[in-house]
């Protein structure tokens, strides 16, 4: 995971088993998920470096947690939608 402190907006024991987070920014609330690199990626691409290294990050906007189902986005009835995905590996 990424080298910086996150205050914790939300805490699942489902989120504790792999690189998943949320942030706050305003009142939106994202959802961060992180691919990282096991022995049979670095095996397969070969711009990889080393296990652990980040291969892809999502971060989508979301209003409830999808594994517990808690409402984090205060105030807001609708969610526009929206999504960053970042392919840092060289399969697409």
């Amino acid at each position: 995971m990424l080298n910086e402190v996150r205050d914790l907006i939300h805490s699942c024991s489902s989120c504790s088993l792999a690189e998943v987070w949320f942030e706050e920014d305003g009142s939106d609330v994202y959802l961060n998920l992180n691919r990282v690199a096991a022995e049979e990626d670095l095996e397969r691409d070969h711009y990889l470096e080393y296990e652990g290294q980040t291969i892809e990050t999502i971060k989508i906007q979301v209003a409830f947690c999808p594994y517990c189902g808690q409402k984090l986005a205060s105030g807001k009835d609708a969610v526009m939608p929206q999504f960053h995905h970042h392919n840092f590996g060289t399969r697409k």
